[in-house]
């Protein structure tokens, strides 16, 4: 029934404004109402079922009030079966409040109380054994996918996504987000969200090769050379299908920094050597690739001119070795087309062109 039904023994609690409010809201009738009772309920602190259902009411008119879902999930709790030690959500309230909650998603795709909501309920989910709990995370990443169809960067979902696999931790999972996240960046290269999943997955997942069994300064696992010539391959063909494209640079640049400073913290000649040796083959893939785009761009009238990204990729690559007189050299002349090309940031260009500079006179 409407608000208030069966409630004869509450007195509603009108909201208190003060006496004179600047600028007052000026709610619907029905909105005032169940906010009242919502109010005296919640001064007697009745988790009830009358209770439950009337922060039903009050969310459907407003879905982002974050008292109200708390509220919620103490009822759910206090309805349940559980201890007073052992609190808990009975799993048929657990599954028709996430189809509440999806619901009411449908117009609210970015409402933090909406996915923390499915997030404290799946908490309670994931206690169970570990082939129902594998079973329940599948199903809710094909929720997750269903809002990624929608929107792909959508930033909450993306961040569900990876709480669940790192709830989990489980093998499974750690390897078909590689896919899923490869699925999505087939679909469209520019989705940085992607490529963040991607490698997310790679340096989270318990599945990495562990040829470099050492942990960096964040926890993750460091890529195995043999995985980061992979990612580094795959980082150029992406950049190859659209090289105006930022994200694929910053993945291959991520991944080549992470190899080169690892081996310059264990100093071991070796390492060294190798890390060296990848900087390089990538460096002269992306010189293939800058003639390429070159000659392309002279062939087009009117010219499309010089990449941005490429360039600064390159540039980013090349000052790595500081020792390496030729290199610095060829990043300075880059960054002089980059002075030319990109005018929104030439100011930044030139500090960078000022520092090779002073190295080279050294």
């Amino acid at each position: 029934g409407g608000v208030g039904d069966g409630a004869d023994d509450i007195e509603p609690i009108p909201q208190d404004d003060g006496p004179e409010p600047v600028c007052a809201i000026a709610y619907s009738p029905e909105f005032v109402r169940a906010f009242s009772y919502l109010r005296a309920l919640l001064k007697a602190d009745e988790r009830s079922e009358r209770a439950f259902n009337l922060t039903t009411v009050c969310l459907k008119l407003n879905p982002a009030n974050y008292t109200v879902w708390h509220f919620r999930r103490r009822c759910l709790v206090a309805l349940s079966a559980g201890s007073d030690k052992i609190p808990t959500i009975d799993v048929e309230r657990i599954e028709k409040d996430l189809e509440f909650a999806d619901a009411l998603g449908g117009t609210n795709p970015k409402n933090y109380q909406l996915w923390y909501h499915r997030r404290a309920l799946l908490e309670f989910r994931f206690k169970g054994e570990s082939d129902e709990i594998l079973e329940v995370a599948q199903k809710e990443l094909e929720y997750v996918d269903k809002i990624l169809d929608d929107d792909s960067k959508n930033y909450h979902a993306w961040s569900h996504r990876q709480w669940i696999i790192r709830t989990l931790n489980n093998p499974q999972l750690w390897s078909s987000e590689i896919e899923y996240s490869h699925s999505k960046i087939l679909s469209d290269t520019r989705n940085n969200s992607a490529w963040s999943q991607r490698w997310f997955a790679l340096h989270k997942g318990n599945i990495i090769s562990s040829g470099n069994n050492t942990n960096n300064s964040r926890g993750a696992a460091i890529l195995s050379l043999e995985k980061a010539e992979e990612e580094a391959s795959y980082a150029l063909s992406g950049a190859n299908v659209d090289p105006f494209n930022e994200s694929p640079w910053r993945y291959l640049i991520g991944v080549l920094m992470e190899q080169w400073r690892w081996a310059q913290r264990g100093g071991n000649a070796e390492d060294v050597a190798k890390s060296s040796h990848l900087l390089r083959d990538c460096i002269a893939k992306i010189r293939e690739m800058k003639q390429s785009w070159d000659e392309q761009s002279r062939s087009e009238d009117p010219s499309t001119g010089p990449c941005v990204s490429l360039l600064s990729a390159l540039v980013d690559l090349l000052v790595i070795f500081t020792d390496e007189k030729d290199f610095l050299a060829e990043a300075k002349d880059l960054l002089g087309e980059l002075e030319l090309e990109d005018p929104v940031r030439r100011k930044y260009w030139r500090k960078r062109e000022k520092e090779i500079s002073q190295l080279l006179e050294k």
